[in-house]
């Protein structure tokens, strides 16, 4: 059996498409038997979700709601992952849809036995025609080339599996073995936390190209820093919990450094390389609101995350 779970906060304009793309099974290639738990604190998500159920004719052991007391996301999927049924679990949030496929190429890696946890590929929805639609894209090409790179090809899978090294899995699109996570609530990289939890446990992660979800990222730079101070910074808070134990921490400004020239190469026309290299101080200052954030005032959960209205 598979669970499908998806935490979603005051969306009820986009959580429809994404239960849509899931429980499609000719469009997402899932087979029954399924269970999809939406886990939202509003109303108005939560009854655009079972509208979109009831059009597609789920049945209640199909789709179930959760009702969560808006405590932050990692609760949430704490609730969800108890409740979760299945042997392999899927991941994503509601603000996000699959493309075709998508289900059908993110479980065929658990074929191999080593393998814990798989991450799909996010890419843009947003157009490279404007700065910020340009980032967003900039920033879900170099993490597929940064999993690719570091990760081994499985050619008969077509896939890529961890060995020595890894590259967390994407909370946007990601599945994992039926296990017990015991999440901290206070954690700002929940899919970084299971990712090394996983590789402590021994497992491997894989990465299928081939599921792709699209995502919104950032319309202003408000936003961006308060997405990524928080995604990213989660990686420091990481350290407080010991987790980097078969592996190094795999995000720093030393690491990104090493992405100067693919920064640089990335655009296709002048108006795109001079955005390109924009990206520079704004990175630099990221990272330096992180160390703030992180290591000196060392900012509360509640804080810390903050919604980002233009994703949605």
């Amino acid at each position: 059996m598979l669970s499908v779970i998806i935490t979603s906060f005051k969306e009820p304009k986009t959580i429809g498409k994404c239960i849509e793309s899931i429980a499609t099974a000719k469009y997402s290639g899932i087979s029954k038997p399924f269970e999809i738990l939406q886990v939202s604190p509003d109303k108005e998500t939560l009854r655009a979700g079972k509208t979109t159920a009831k059009k597609l004719g789920l049945s209640g052991s199909e789709y179930k709601q959760i009702e969560d007391p808006c405590k932050g996301k990692p609760f949430a999927l704490k609730m969800a992952l108890e409740k979760a049924k299945g042997d392999i679990i899927i991941l994503t949030d509601g603000d996000t849809y699959f493309d075709k496929n998508a289900v059908k190429e993110l479980l065929k890696p658990f074929k191999n036995k080593k393998i814990g946890g798989v991450s799909g590929r996010p890419v843009a929805s947003d157009s490279k025609d404007s700065q910020m639609g340009y980032y967003g894209n900039l920033l879900a090409d170099s993490a597929h080339h940064h999993r690719s790179t570091v990760m081994k090809p499985v050619q008969s899978g077509n896939y890529y599996i961890s060995d020595k090294e890894f590259f967390p899995m994407s909370g946007y699109i990601m599945a994992i073995r039926n296990m017990k996570f015991n999440i901290p609530k206070d954690v700002l990289s929940d899919d970084a936390y299971i990712s090394y939890v996983l590789r402590n446990r021994g497992y491997e992660i894989g990465y299928a190209p081939k599921a792709r979800c699209f995502v919104k990222y950032p319309k202003s730079l408000k936003d961006y820093f308060k997405q990524k101070v928080r995604s990213i910074g989660g990686f420091i808070q990481l350290e407080q919990y010991g987790i980097f134990k078969r592996d190094k921490q795999s995000r720093s400004f030393s690491i990104e450094l090493k992405y100067f020239l693919y920064v640089l190469k990335y655009p296709n026309n002048i108006k795109q390389m001079f955005w390109s290299i924009l990206f520079f101080p704004i990175r630099l200052w990221t990272w330096i609101r992180i160390f703030w954030e992180r290591r000196v005032v060392k900012k509360d959960f509640k804080k810390t995350w903050v919604r980002v209205e233009s994703t949605k």
